[in-house]
């Protein structure tokens, strides 16, 4: 997965004991390190947060992601097995574009929240380059609320959710 070059990035994980079972109860106490591009570890500088059941979830400064390249993460926390993570810091082209992506209820009209949407630069869906879920607004947003950040292109768009009937790829051109 990509992080956003210079710009805070949120990721999550799950923290599992030496049986594989989630560890609860961290709160923010887990310690995590960050090696950018290869360097050695470092402390973290964000800030860390305990979701439920396990789960966990960091938003980095944009400070640790203003180096193009990868990112390699290591987790640790009291009865935890380290969970070691990897992201990279990628820089899109200069003419990029935050693109609008709304999916609407053919239907009612409506906008629909919770469809999961990914653009693709091919018909059969194989070559991802974004993914988000739509909003209360079904506009499609990252997991950080940003719009799709694209090259110039055409590029065949991907919609899911349970119950929500629609017809696979959709086309856009995004200009």
């Amino acid at each position: 997965m990509n992080w956003t070059l210079n710009q805070q990035n949120r990721i999550t994980f799950v923290m599992v004991d030496a049986a594989g079972a989630e560890v609860a109860g961290l709160g923010n106490t887990f310690t995590l390190e960050v090696s950018k591009a290869g360097a050695a570890f470092a402390a973290s500088a964000g800030v860390g947060a305990e979701i439920g059941n396990g789960w966990y979830t960091y938003l980095s400064t944009a400070a640790e992601a203003d180096t193009v390249g990868p990112i390699a993460i290591r987790v640790n926390g009291a009865g935890c097995v380290q969970q070691n993570l990897e992201y990279v810091v990628a820089q899109r082209t200069p003419n990029a574009i935050a693109f609008t992506y709304t999916v609407i209820d053919s239907a009612t009209l409506l906008p629909v929240e919770g469809v999961e949407v990914w653009f693709t630069t091919d018909a059969g869906g194989s070559n991802v380059v974004w993914t988000g879920v739509t909003d209360a607004f079904g506009v499609a947003r990252d997991a950080n609320g940003a719009l799709p950040l694209l090259d110039p292109g055409v590029y065949a768009v991907w919609r899911q959710k349970p119950g929500f009937t629609t017809v696979n790829p959709d086309w856009e051109t995004v200009s």
